[in-house]
């Protein structure tokens, strides 16, 4: 392969890249928590999320709406195209997707649409993450 055709494809995939980079919802970095409504279609399940600009994601579910009984941690990353959020958690084989809609800067409504066979829930249900403020 020529000198030239290499760094003109390397060149494409860092734009590529970049562009995959921007096309990430900001709103949604940072760190947020929530919860599955208690008479909901699944059971009980509180979190903290932390969301980075870069894509990594660091989640710690808990037992109980105080988050005193720590439940699991899990990372991954996070991506989003249009006006879906997908979580891609290490080790497990599918992707959960979510639709979500911001009610303020603060508040996001997000929608359960896809989720990986092992999930704890395969119902699909709907929760509202709160932005945490330092």
């Amino acid at each position: 392969m020529k000198s030239a055709t290499r760094i003109c494809l390397i060149a494409a995939a860092l734009l590529s890249a970049t562009s995959l980079a921007l096309a990430r919802d900001k709103r949604l970095a940072g760190n947020w928590q929530g919860q599955r409504d208690e008479a909901g279609k699944c059971s009980f399940m509180a979190w903290t999320m932390k969301r980075l600009p870069d894509g990594k994601f660091e989640i710690a579910f808990y037992k109980n709406p105080e988050k005193t009984q720590l439940a699991g941690r899990e990372i991954g990353r996070w991506d989003t195209k249009g006006e879906k959020l997908s979580l891609f958690t290490n080790g497990v084989a599918t992707p959960e997707v979510y639709t979500y809609t911001f009610t303020d800067n603060d508040t996001v409504h997000l929608s359960n649409i896809k989720r990986d066979p092992t999930a704890d829930c395969m119902a699909g249900y709907e929760f509202t993450d709160h932005r945490v403020k330092p």
